[in-house]
């Protein structure tokens, strides 16, 4: 079956619509944005650390809107189609698995890059870092929407991607806030994406160059989405999207 870009275009605009409808979904991606603000009145702008709170309140709620809720909604996006069976009645229609999957994977994406922009700008971020800012949160929200998306394949309905997405939420937004806890946690958080986009962002808002140790950060992060687009692959040619 080809892939067509027509379909794929008429799949966006109907998950444009859905979008719109699902009051979760839409509520989940406020939270960044609220706590951002919210953060930004408490902390205030005249405090001699002005510059660390901003890179401290960026990197909670970018890390909120990445690892947590673009994550999950991917998953709770396919999950619900899964529950609906409205996957069979799109392939009647002509519409290709992997179709269906990009109109889920793009609403995500375009919607996440959108709260990230709103994010840095609610904050009061200087328009100068905008570029570098997009680069490296868009290169984890990669990674992440291909993690989401497994959870999606592999859970039965929605309610249970609240339980399998647990263990993302964990790993990727919680964990790395305990980087300098111990010498283990410190090891194991230098393997996740999410904590090199923290780092390359502290090190962005602070105007420091990107030498070495970015150029590493970006190859772990290039890994990750590798690792997690084979592990997707491997997840949909063995249970597809219709079990």
């Amino acid at each position: 079956m080809d892939f067509s870009i027509r379909r794929i275009n008429a799949l966006l605009k109907k998950e444009i619509k859905d979008f719109a409808k699902n009051m979760n979904v839409s509520v989940m991606y406020l939270l960044p944005i609220m706590f951002s603000i919210i953060y930004s009145k408490l902390l205030g702008n005249n405090s001699s650390n002005d510059v660390m709170n901003r890179i401290n309140i960026l990197i909670l709620c970018v890390g909120m809107n990445i690892s947590l809720i673009s994550s999950m909604v991917i998953s709770m996006l396919i999950a619900e189609e899964k529950e609906k069976n409205t996957l069979r009645t799109l392939i009647l229609s002509a519409v290709s698995p992997w179709e269906f999957l990009t109109g889920k994977v793009l609403i995500t994406f375009l919607v996440s890059e959108v709260i990230n922009i709103a994010t840095f700008f609610s904050i009061g971020c200087d328009i100068q870092y905008l570029g570098k800012y997009i680069l490296i949160t868009t290169l984890v929200l990669f990674s992440m929407i291909e993690i989401g998306a497994i959870i999606g394949i592999i859970s039965p309905n929605q309610m249970a991607t609240g339980v399998f997405s647990m263990p993302v939420v964990m790993i990727f937004f919680v964990i790395p806030a305990f980087a300098k806890a111990n010498k283990t946690i410190e090891a194991i958080v230098k393997l996740l994406p999410s904590y090199h986009m923290n780092i390359m962002i502290a090190r962005l808002f602070k105007g420091e160059t990107f030498g070495i140790e970015s150029t590493r950060s970006i190859a772990i992060i290039l890994a990750w989405i590798i690792i997690a687009l084979i592990a997707f692959a491997f997840t949909y040619s063995r249970r597809g999207l219709d079990k």
